[in-house]
């Protein structure tokens, strides 16, 4: 779990710096987009492990 929170917190850092970069704005949609997949991609590991524990736990 505390993996899973550095993660999401590193993503949302990494989002917030490059909003506020002086990077073209079609570059900061690019970054952030390819970002938002790899936060969906944690959110969806998280999610499977709580159903794997889900099921071991009745």
């Amino acid at each position: 779990m505390y993996e899973t929170n550095e993660k999401i917190s590193a993503i949302v850092n990494e989002i917030r710096d490059i909003r506020f970069s002086k990077m073209s704005e079609s570059e900061k949609q690019l970054k952030c987009d390819n970002l938002r997949l790899e936060f969906e991609h944690v959110m969806i590991e998280e999610e499977e492990k709580v159903v794997k524990v889900m099921k071991e736990y009745p």
